[in-house]
């Protein structure tokens, strides 16, 4: 919190962020609701969840634009209002046309363009962030940024299905409180401006000319960038494999307390919230306050500990079976990864160029999720098909093969030869 406090720019931006936050996490909720009301709902759900997955895999392309954009703070203002914008198109259909799958079929790429302008916007801030934050602050600063977007999460479908009920099921309404959301953030960020000329000056005089090559062509730049540093393509394999394994778990969890009543706290959908809770309490600690002594192990040691406890998830179900035992895994898994991210956030920062942050940024996400929905197929496709335990054991085994690699690749850890390298020149 004392970066929060002591540096100004920061403030502004994390707040901005806070807003824009909860504008995207309230929607998304009801945006759902609204589709389980239509003639096909099925259908309606399932084009909302690619509809919202799908944007985060152009993350790479939108880095990349991000990199090659001149006034950043100008073209996020401009993001930021296009987003307001197109919201407001989104509330005029849902009041005229409200309740028709043609006319939710134009809102489903309306919302699409705004999540994708918004991962744009996102980027195009990564090297303002660099600029106005010390080496001393970042890690910090990556924890914070990560405890707003928890909080926001942990309360936004509560209160957005809550607000809904106030509103009497008026979406249209709903989407105009978001498109004021959007308006509060970039006003944050207009009225504060000047706290944020220097880093737009610095960008400006740093920024390499703008390439006249083809997108591909820049894409295949950016990947060879971050390949040809073994250390950090390395780390970056790790956070794939950490996604294509951690982004199932909540689905088959749920799979499993259909077939596995002793993992019961009551009713299936109290559990699954009381876990979802835990898992939301333990990150949100974790970011806020982390233990000193954690401070001290790097990134993979961080990872290898966090990958054991996943490892110890997976192995319940399948030796003792029970809800509150899982639980307490839950929090301390949760705990430990949510000091994983900021670590990650710093050594992006601090280790990539300035002028290639958003590129590299974005195909960390585009890699990182990109996984998602293959583990998903897989560890799901079992579960439903064969059986949870069955799952978990695949799981399991995977796991276990990643905590290995860590292990035996100990001596390529990127901050304990960043450490060694400095020892040495000094």
């Amino acid at each position: 919190m004392q970066v929060f406090k002591v540096n100004k720019a920061f403030r502004v931006m994390i707040i901005a962020q806070f807003f824009n936050n909860i504008g995207s996490s309230f929607f998304n909720i009801v945006f759902l609701i609204y589709a389980a009301t239509l003639p096909n709902k099925t259908l309606a759900v399932t084009l909302v969840a690619f509809a919202e997955f799908f944007p985060s895999l152009l993350s790479v392309v939108m880095g990349n634009l991000a990199d090659k954009t001149k006034n950043h703070l100008r073209a996020w203002s401009f993001a930021r209002l296009s987003q307001a914008g197109i919201f407001l198109i989104v509330t005029v259909i849902l009041t005229l046309w409200h309740g028709r799958f043609d006319s939710f079929i134009v809102l489903l790429i309306l919302i699409f363009f705004a999540d994708t302008i918004g991962s744009y916007s996102n980027l195009l801030m990564t090297p303002v962030s660099r600029y106005i934050l010390s080496d001393n602050q970042l890690q910090n600063a990556m924890g914070l940024e990560q405890a707003v977007s928890i909080t926001v999460s942990l309360i936004g479908g509560f209160a957005g299905v809550g607000l809904l009920g106030l509103l009497h099921q008026d979406y249209a309404a709903f989407s105009l409180i978001n498109t004021f959301m959007f308006i509060v953030a970039w006003l944050i960020m207009t009225v504060n401006r000047h706290h944020f000329k220097q880093a737009e000056a610095h960008i400006e005089t740093t920024q390499r000319p703008k390439s006249t090559q083809p997108m591909w062509h820049d894409l295949k730049t950016t990947f060879s960038y971050v390949y040809q540093d073994k250390l950090f393509f390395q780390l970056m394999l790790l956070a794939t494999a950490v996604n294509f394994i951690g982004t199932s778990l909540n689905g088959v969890f749920n799979v499993t307390l259909l077939h596995e009543k002793s993992l019961l706290i009551g009713s299936f959908g109290t559990t699954v919230a009381m876990f979802g809770a835990i898992f939301s309490t333990g990150m949100l600690l974790g970011s806020l306050l982390p233990m000193p002594f954690l401070s001290h192990l790097t990134t993979k040691q961080l990872l290898a500990v966090a990958m054991t406890g996943v490892l110890g998830l997976e192995l319940v179900p399948i030796i003792y079976p029970n809800g509150s035992v899982w639980m307490i895994i839950s929090f301390v898994v949760a705990y430990f990864n949510a000091q994983v991210n900021p670590k990650f956030g710093a050594i992006l920062m601090k280790r990539i160029d300035q002028n290639q942050l958003a590129s590299v940024s974005g195909l960390l996400n585009t890699f990182a999720l990109s996984s998602a929905p293959i583990g998903q197929f897989l560890f799901l496709g079992i579960a439903n098909l064969i059986s949870p335990n069955i799952s978990w054991v695949i799981m399991a085994i995977v796991t276990l093969m990643t905590v290995v690699y860590i292990i035996l690749t100990r001596q390529h850890d990127i901050e304990k030869v960043e450490k060694t390298t400095e020892t040495a020149i000094l």
